[in-house]
């Protein structure tokens, strides 16, 4: 045999090795450790997510509501509640811990390999440790925290309702810098290179140096915003929605506007965004998919109900809740419904994808696994 013959053989050999490997055991996942997933806010997985159609792996019964969005880290589920966080085994249901706060938690959780961070409208910021639920650190400010963090080398993003953005160091909680805004920020930080992107409720999408706190540049828009901004890196553009029912595409080095996109109402869903495609939600009811580059409207679909839930990508479907009580999902070239499944509540979470499964909450304290049952891998 010849030698590109023997290579053509092995490599033959060791993809069918791999497709059984695959087929025996296909929970080979990657960590959903933020809010929209990774700090650029795409809201993109690479993992599979629940396919075209799915199974209800469990629905586990808090009896406490949940507006966070949950996040999951080796094979653990982490969700803010009205009460506090926890922490629950995805496989057994087991309880691992719970964490409580004084008043509710809204913030999704961001982890790195040692903590847990999140905010609580009890004006503190907590640092846990993730295996134990023993906090490490607590830092303090006048404003409640419903801003979810991000985590970036040595330091933790976020902004609060005094309007300040914040770096803390992640070790132990001291402020490395903050940068005040006009009014509350109820947005998330993005992060590219050095740059931090957030909205605020005083109408600007800020960047910021997130070594310094620095104002790089403003871009103002016509309302509050509380949308989260999404980075386009590939082409050096961020999105982001706003309350003035429009959504964004800005210059990530200038702050120029590239184009924006009238929706038929407040755009409080933050956008996701795949190859040259945007997601996005809104409260006329509507889902948009727009073109990133021009901002044409490519398709929309219609629920019947508003949209706060931001969406999430995994292969060729997007995912969302409305508040018809429905998560949706959809083909991301055409907009073609593939299922959509009945929920007990309305939400505002937006789901996390973990391997061939979905992670969401509703606001009568339902926590949602979709996808094939566990006990099946």
């Amino acid at each position: 045999m010849k030698y590109k013959e023997i290579l053509l053989a092995s490599a033959v050999l060791w993809a069918l090795c791999a497709n059984c490997a695959k087929d025996k055991d296909s929970l080979k996942t990657t960590d959903w450790s933020s809010f929209k997933g990774n700090n650029l806010g795409t809201s993109a997985s690479i993992d599979a997510g629940t396919g075209p159609k799915t199974d209800v792996a469990w629905i586990y019964e808090m009896d406490v509501p949940i507006q966070s969005s949950p996040v999951v880290y080796n094979d653990t589920l982490y969700c803010g509640t009205e009460e506090g966080l926890i922490a629950i085994e995805i496989k057994s249901l087991k309880d691992i811990w719970l964490y409580p706060t004084k008043e509710k938690v809204y913030s999704t959780p961001a982890i790195d390999s040692n903590f847990i961070y999140f905010g609580s409208w009890d004006f503190h910021f907590y640092a846990l440790d993730r295996l134990t639920g023993q906090m490490q650190w607590v830092f303090s400010d006048t404003g409640a925290f419903s801003s979810s963090p991000v985590v970036d080398r040595s330091a933790v993003y976020t902004g609060n309702f005094s309007g300040n953005v914040y770096a803390l160091d992640k070790y132990d909680g001291m402020m490395l810098w903050k940068y005040t805004t006009d009014y509350w920020i109820v947005s998330s930080p993005a992060i590219w290179r050095e740059k931090l992107l957030i909205g605020s409720s005083d109408s600007y999408l800020y960047c910021l140096n997130k070594n310094t706190g620095d104002l790089i540049w403003e871009f103002k828009t016509d309302k509050d915003i509380a949308s989260s901004p999404a980075i386009d890196s590939l082409n050096g553009y961020v999105f982001i929605g706003g309350h003035d029912s429009n959504i964004y595409c800005v210059d990530i080095e200038s702050g120029r506007e590239i184009w924006r996109f009238a929706a038929g109402d407040i755009v409080y869903s933050s956008p996701g965004i795949k190859g040259n495609r945007l997601f996005c939600g809104a409260l006329d009811s509507t889902f948009y998919c727009l073109d990133t580059q021009s901002g044409e409207e490519l398709w929309r679909f219609k629920t019947h109900g508003d949209i706060y839930s931001s969406p999430t990508i995994a292969g060729n479907i997007v995912y969302f809740l409305s508040y018809d009580m429905n998560l949706y999902a959809l083909n991301i070239e055409n907009g073609a419904m593939e299922y959509s499944f009945a929920i007990k509540h309305i939400s505002n979470s937006s789901p996390a994808i973990y391997g061939e499964h979905i992670f969401f909450g509703d606001l009568s304290g339902n926590l949602y696994a979709l996808g094939r049952p566990f006990t099946e891998f």
